[in-house]
C-alpha cells in the first residue's frame, strides 16, 4: 500500500499569466448593466395600434349600418306610410316567398308575442267544441 509520503508533491493548479489581474474587469463587464436602448419597438406598435385600428374600423362599420326597425309600433308606423295601391301592385308583380320575408324581417320577442295575441284573439273555441271535433273525427274513421 502507498503511503502519503510516497506521492510526489507537484503543483497541479497552474494559472495562466495575468489571470488574477484581468479577473475583476471580466467580472464587471459581465455584471454591468447594458446600455439602455431607444424605446422604439415595432412589436409595441402591433400590440397597441392594430387593435385600436380594428376597434375604430368595427365602430365605423357598426354605426354606418342603416337603422333597423325594432318595435311593433315602429313596424305599424312604417307600414302605414306605404301606399296600399303601390303595395298591391308590387306584390302582384313580385312573388315573394314566406322564407324570403322571414329572412328580411328581424323579429324581437315582443313582436312575436304581439303577433301571437293578434292571431289567437279571434278564436273562441271551448273544450266542448274540441271534444265534439274529436268525436266527429273518431266516427269518420
Amino acid at each position: 500500500m502507498k503511503k502519503l509520503d510516497d506521492i510526489p508533491k507537484k503543483n497541479v493548479f497552474d494559472v495562466p499569466d495575468g489571470y488574477f489581474e484581468k479577473l475583476p474587469g471580466v467580472i464587471q463587464s459581465r455584471v454591468a448593466k447594458p446600455e439602455r436602448q431607444a424605446n422604439w419597438n415595432p412589436w409595441l406598435i402591433t400590440r397597441v395600434a392594430v387593435p385600436v385600428l380594428l376597434l375604430v374600423g368595427a365602430g365605423i362599420f357598426w354605426f354606418s349600418q342603416p337603422q333597423r326597425i325594432t318595435g311593433y309600433a315602429d313596424i305599424e308606423y312604417e307600414l302605414g306610410q306605404i301606399d296600399q295601391e303601390q303595395l298591391s301592385l308590387f306584390l302582384d308583380d313580385n312573388e315573394l316567398l314566406n322564407e324570403e320575408l322571414m329572412e328580411a324581417v328581424i323579429w324581437s320577442e315582443d313582436d312575436l308575442r304581439a303577433l301571437e295575441e293578434q292571431v289567437y284573439e279571434g278564436f273562441t273555441t271551448t273544450a266542448a267544441d274540441v271534444d265534439e271535433l274529436f268525436n266527429d273525427f273518431d266516427e269518420g274513421i
